[in-house]
């Protein structure tokens, strides 16, 4: 069940797109400009005995070096390499609860309302507020809901189709989060101190990253 509430507003969205390089292939592609902080956090894998294995675990287990913007598909097409014995991989455009619970904590969010956005691919059920995302156009279904409940605990926010939105930001956009649908990660544009507590966080794989780096093919 969705704990998103669906928005018809479109122009709930406006500040964020409008402020997104839409003919790059630039983190600002995917996340405004300006933030102090970059930080790219990996989806980690989910095996079907329901156990949750980081992605940068699996790097080093087949002796490569980590690195920002390291890709599955490069891991995959490794000579040799020893993958989770189930095929599992990342997911792609759904991080997994964990991560968005996690990241929530790390946020610091309080009771305000957040605004959230997810491709209308995913079966969103929407016939108004269709807004465009850069860089690739996706039309996307806008949502608003809370992070936290009345007791403080993460809420982590699920749309109508079951999946994590691609985009959650404040009002004030003091931070954001994005990803692409086809992305094995999320990006997070944050402060200073934020960016902190995200890289310092055991159970959040997460690399510091440039406003200036060209997003690789996968998640872009």
């Amino acid at each position: 069940m969705s704990s998103l509430h669906h928005e018809v507003d479109g122009r709930l969205a406006e500040p964020l797109t409008a402020s997104l390089d839409r003919t790059g292939n630039l983190v600002t592609s995917i996340i405004p400009p300006g933030y102090e902080r970059y930080v790219r956090i990996l989806n980690p894998i989910e095996t079907n005995d329901g156990s949750v294995i980081r992605w940068s675990n699996v790097v080093e287990r087949n002796g490569l070096e980590l690195s920002p913007w390291m890709q599955w598909d490069e891991l995959r097409a490794h000579p040799g390499a020893v993958l989770p014995a189930d095929g599992a991989e990342p997911a792609m455009g759904n991080p997994p609860p964990s991560l968005a619970r996690a990241l929530i904590r790390e946020l610091r969010v309080d009771d305000d309302r957040y605004y959230f956005a997810s491709w209308i691919g995913y079966a969103e059920a929407s016939s108004q507020a269709i807004i465009e995302f850069s860089p690739s156009g996706r039309e996307m279904a806008l949502y608003s809901g809370s992070l936290i409940d009345e007791e403080g605990s993460a809420v982590v926010p699920v749309t109508v189709a079951g999946r994590v939105p691609m985009y959650w930001w404040p009002k004030n956009l003091r931070w954001c989060v994005g990803q692409d649908l086809y992305a094995r990660s999320l990006i997070v544009g944050c402060d200073l101190t934020t960016a902190g507590r995200i890289l310092a966080a055991p159970d959040l794989d997460s690399y510091l990253i440039r406003e200036s780096d060209m997003v690789p093919s996968e998640d872009f």
